[in-house]
């Protein structure tokens, strides 16, 4: 007799996403991993995605809508779908994608003892067609046993993560100004780690209005001054000292961090980034007497 399938909670966030969402839906629908729900968290849609949301509700009982009552921005609203999410396992899912039909099967059977696990996906473009990159050709990526590499940037996209619902909802609030996604990572990271499977499971869509997954397109983000991103990032470095995490080597890295996150000339923050350099610097695909350069920089500014 075969062994019943845990149910997986596929957490999808929408906001004005008409256009690619029956794709991203049907992708969803055929997987081979056939206990699921699909618990859809609107922010605030002013086009016909909640009437298209309906119309799946109305064919598959799997599929529920959460509407938020005011616009809470992508990390709130994934924190919202993970809180009404029934499942043993909760996948990530951005409006816009495209899922391979064995993404969730061979998530599920590559957890393991992990907190989460995640695949590399293949960058498309907005017909899906295939832009002859995915994410390990930009990002260095592999299983994490430590929250290092979260720390100057998110080394884990989103939408392919899958991860135990008892380790994120342990991991609850998440701050509103932390990616939800590199709070996960980093969390994982920190705990019991988080396996990488190195297979293309996800088509990742690059278009002029994705509103959620941006990190690698090439369209300009609005600028801000150093000031501001100096403020940010400390404000970030607070919160992640402060997330829940029980691996010693994580609390050390980002508490020395924050003690060298200031705007004099610092020997000491060089000197901790040398030391550090293969933690913090893992997931940035440069020469390694680039990320060298990168270090001795920090001399004069802590430009994480």
């Amino acid at each position: 007799m075969a062994m019943q399938q845990a149910l997986v909670s596929v957490v999808l966030a929408t906001y004005n996403g008409e256009r690619f969402l029956p794709q991203q839906l049907d992708s969803i629908l055929q997987q081979t991993y056939s206990n699921l729900e699909i618990v859809v968290v609107d922010d605030g849609s002013k086009d016909g995605t909640i009437t298209l949301i309906q119309d799946y509700m109305s064919r598959y009982p799997n599929v529920r809508l959460i509407q938020n009552e005011k616009n809470l921005g992508v990390t709130k609203t994934f924190e919202r779908g993970i809180q009404e999410s029934r499942g043993a396992y909760i996948a990530f899912s951005d409006q816009d994608d495209l899922w391979l039909p064995e993404k969730l099967q061979v998530l599920t059977e590559a957890i393991g003892d992990y907190d989460a696990v995640y695949a590399n996906s293949l960058l498309v473009d907005e017909h899906g067609q295939s832009l002859g990159r995915s994410f390990t050709t930009i990002m260095n990526m592999a299983t994490y046993t430590h929250g290092g590499s979260f720390l100057l940037s998110n080394s884990v996209p989103g939408h392919a993560i899958l991860a135990k619902a008892d380790f994120l909802k342990s991991i609850l609030p998440i701050p509103a100004t932390v990616l939800y996604d590199l709070w996960i990572g980093f969390c994982a990271g920190g705990n019991n780690g988080i396996a990488f499977v190195d297979k293309v499971l996800v088509h990742y869509r690059q278009h002029d209005s994705n509103t959620v997954g941006t990190r690698l397109s090439s369209n300009k983000r609005k600028k801000k001054s150093a000031q501001q991103e100096f403020e940010e990032k400390k404000k970030e470095l607070q919160l992640l000292a402060q997330a829940p995490v029980k691996d010693p080597f994580t609390k050390k890295l980002v508490n020395e961090m924050l003690q060298h996150f200031h705007q004099r000339w610092s020997f000491a923050r060089s000197a901790f980034f040398f030391r550090n350099f293969d933690a913090l610097l893992f997931s940035k695909q440069k020469p390694r007497f680039r990320k060298k350069l990168y270090c001795l920089k920090m001399f004069f500014k802590p430009n994480y």
